[in-house]
């Protein structure tokens, strides 16, 4: 294999400090961590890296998004590095021999990997071939998947614990951050905008919309704030509406529990979400395990009260004290939050977001690249 300095040298063939980055993430959906991968993507072109990010099948939501984000992307602000996709099949056999002859002609300075498949196909490939491999833990540490790594990225410190201590000098937490794309989108929302999405929930000036994001899933709680927005407001005469957007596999579950409340609102998957944002008074996230919470960060630029489970990720890098907290599952806490967030009528918040926007934590992820690339690799085969 090829010594970690031979591949920081062939990074800069072309003279310059920009690194050839490959990002690989092998998903058909376009959730919380196949966003982080195009949105880092886009932030490092536009830092003057070279990225082509890899992902599987061409009719899949995840490619279809990633498409529609990078058109966006070179339509808002010029790139002044580059930016591709590459679409490889989703069949696991074939997906190995993709990724051969791509890194092979690439030659890219570092390859970073988005949850298991990845890691495992396409990680190892680029490893073989003298590449290093970083990889971001999106959900949990996994021993055959992340300790060959030459690098992990962490979300928050509690996945830390998970880790050996051995691993840990190749370790870094890097949290998410807010997208250029997304803070630009939600800058951009009228009010008139936010008010036609209210009036479509009917939600007058006096209401109060409780809004949250995320996959229509066991982990993500919903089950849990749809009753506690019923026993905080069982009467139905109440200012409030309950808007969740988002799909899953608990989508027909999640509406029989919600009945004949009208108050409840299931909008689907969104791929326009800023303003949703604006039009929510209050966000709430319910999650029974978070390890991040990348629509909490979206939810306070565009200026919403918060209810909030303390999770991993959030009772890091949450610390503004108007936060309102539950205990996960705890549909009593969570009622009793609501109803506080409620009280405060509606209103816009500033929060400080200086350290959890994209551009910054890309400067981060960045530095870290080159801390792995600086590490002695194994002698030449």
């Amino acid at each position: 294999m090829i010594r970690g300095g031979a591949v920081e040298a062939a990074a800069h063939s072309t003279g310059t400090s920009h690194l050839r980055i490959v990002h690989a993430v092998l998903s058909g959906g376009f959730y919380g961590s196949e966003r982080y991968c195009i949105d880092l993507a886009i932030a490092q072109a536009r830092a003057g890296h070279h990225v082509t990010v890899l992902a599987q099948d061409e009719r899949s939501d995840c490619v279809q998004q990633f498409r529609a984000s990078i058109a966006q992307a070179e339509a808002t602000a010029a790139l002044t590095g580059s930016l591709r996709l590459v679409v490889i099949s989703r069949r696991p056999w074939l997906q190995r021999a993709a990724a051969w002859r791509m890194l092979r002609k690439l030659r890219p300075g570092i390859v970073h990997t988005h949850l298991n498949p990845a890691a495992r196909r396409i990680g190892r490939v680029a490893q073989r071939l003298g590449i290093p491999h970083v990889s971001t833990l999106h959900i949990h540490y996994n021993e055959r998947e992340h300790a060959p790594c030459d690098g992990l990225i962490a979300l928050t410190r509690a996945q830390l614990k998970l880790i050996p201590e051995k691993l840990h000098g190749k370790v870094a937490v890097i949290r998410l951050g807010l997208p250029a794309t997304v803070e630009d989108a939600i800058a951009q929302v009228s009010p008139k905008q936010a008010d036609a999405l209210r009036r479509q929930w009917r939600a007058d000036e006096a209401e109060i919309v409780f809004g949250s994001v995320g996959r229509l899933t066991s982990v993500k709680g919903m089950d849990v704030l749809v009753r506690a927005f019923g026993k905080a407001f069982a009467d139905r005469q109440a200012a409030v509406r309950l808007v969740i957007v988002g799909d899953g596999e608990d989508r027909g579950d999640l509406e029989r529990l919600a009945g004949d409340d009208d108050r409840i609102v299931f909008a689907g998957h969104q791929s326009e979400i800023a303003a949703f944002y604006r039009a929510f008074d209050v966000f709430v996230s319910a999650a029974r395990f978070e390890p991040f919470g990348l629509a909490i960060v979206e939810a306070m630029a565009a200026g919403c009260a918060l209810v909030v489970t303390k999770t991993d990720g959030p009772a890091e890098f949450l610390t503004d004290p108007r936060a309102l907290w539950a205990t996960p599952g705890r549909e009593d806490e969570l009622a009793a939050q609501l109803r506080a967030a409620a009280a405060r009528q509606r209103e816009r918040l500033s929060y400080d977001l200086s350290r959890l926007k994209i551009g910054y934590l890309a400067r981060e992820i960045e530095a870290f690249y080159r801390r792995v690339l600086r590490a002695p690799g194994p002698a030449a085969d």
